[in-house]
């Protein structure tokens, strides 16, 4: 099981494609039911989550978020499947596509 707690962090550490350039805002379920909405940014093989106002393209509950950062999504398809909420099926592949390749280093916390 992996949990993360600090996520824009486990963001930072996380292995990203090198030809991915993208921003996507993302929506966060916290365990009370509020989302937090994000600005995740991936360029050049690295990436940072900020703070935004901006509404979110894709939504994941923290569980969902795990699963998406582990590579556990394969397609578009399981995503959906497991409940990953998405305006757009170009943007949810992007995402996608940006965990399958690279298996994240996944220290005891971050």
């Amino acid at each position: 099981m992996l949990r993360v707690l600090d996520i824009p962090e486990a963001i930072r550490l996380r292995g990203w494609p090198g030809d991915l350039t993208t921003a996507v805002p993302i929506e966060i379920e916290n365990g009370d039911g509020d989302r937090g909405r994000w600005m995740l940014q991936i360029k050049a093989g690295k990436a940072e989550l900020v703070p935004t106002h901006v509404q979110g393209q894709v939504t994941f509950t923290r569980h969902q978020l795990a699963v998406w950062y582990a590579g556990g999504y394969r397609s578009t398809t399981s995503a959906r499947m497991a409940g990953v909420h998405a305006v757009s099926e170009k943007t949810l592949a992007t995402l996608v596509r940006s965990t399958t390749r690279f298996e994240p280093w996944l220290p005891d916390h971050f």
